[in-house]
């Protein structure tokens, strides 16, 4: 019905670059579990500080970074911050949808190919130029279902944009 809360989802969320955690903060409740990353350890500790003050319980972050997180669920090495962050096991998460939030610099070839399992990706860009580039290699597998700009920077050459993409089938 309209007006009615979206429904949660049975299935885990993941996000690269969270920053201080409030794409995740927000986008919690819709997901079983949420495993967040981010590599700067001040902006981890803003996310968890983030996470107790709006009572996010179904979420985790680490200190990793998306190059780490691959090399982490391909091929299981092991880093003392998973397990300082009670994530010794990811075998639990059904993780569907990705939202990521690069930096200026984009994903890159290698994330941008582990970002193409996901049924789902959420991409948030503040550089139109490496979201192209890394929308051309997702679009091997993936289509743009939705697509906005955000103009947060007017009379400047930032734009925000985001766009949905969902697998092919």
């Amino acid at each position: 019905p309209a007006g009615a809360p979206p429904r949660r989802r049975d299935d885990d969320f993941l996000e690269l670059y969270c920053g201080n955690g409030n794409f995740t903060v927000a986008l919690a409740p819709l997901y079983r579990n949420v495993l967040a990353t981010e590599m700067s350890k001040v902006s981890v500790a803003a996310a968890v500080e983030n996470f107790e003050t709006n009572g996010t319980t179904n979420a985790k972050v680490v200190r990793l970074s998306a190059e780490e997180l691959v090399l982490v669920l391909d091929s299981g090495k092991k880093y003392e911050r998973m397990t300082n962050a009670g994530l010794d096991d990811l075998s639990a998460y059904d993780l569907r949808t990705l939202l990521v939030d690069p930096p200026r610099a984009g994903m890159g070839e290698e994330v941008s190919k582990f970002a193409s399992r996901f049924d789902r990706i959420i991409y948030i860009s503040c550089n139109p130029k490496t979201l192209a580039e890394d929308c051309r290699i997702l679009a091997e597998t993936h289509e743009i279902k939705r697509f906005a700009v955000f103009d947060q920077f007017p009379y400047t050459p930032h734009l925000e944009s985001g766009a949905l993409l969902v697998k092919r089938k």
